[in-house]
């Protein structure tokens, strides 16, 4: 992914994280009206910020590591919970 089209096409397609089309084009909308348009580092942060959100979503192995953090906290929570008793 190159180009702000190869990324918005790549959360389009549900590459991404839930919401992050909505909130790329809502925070590229609000930069652009806030900051020149001969200053376009802003935009450019906010494309490789979502672009890293598709990476690390697509990287082998990130399901697995989800679903570990989430059994984790849910043990730590549950083993909180019994010693308030």
């Amino acid at each position: 992914m190159r180009t702000l089209g190869e990324v918005r096409a790549a959360l389009a397609a549900g590459l991404g994280f839930p919401g992050d089309l909505a909130r790329m084009e809502a925070e590229l909308a609000a930069t652009l009206e806030r900051v020149e348009y001969t200053d376009l580092h802003e935009v450019s942060e906010i494309i490789a910020s979502y672009r890293g959100h598709v990476l690390t979503r697509c990287s082998p192995g990130f399901d697995e590591a989800l679903s570990e953090g989430i059994e984790l906290a849910l043990g730590l929570k549950e083993s909180r919970g019994q010693g308030e008793r």
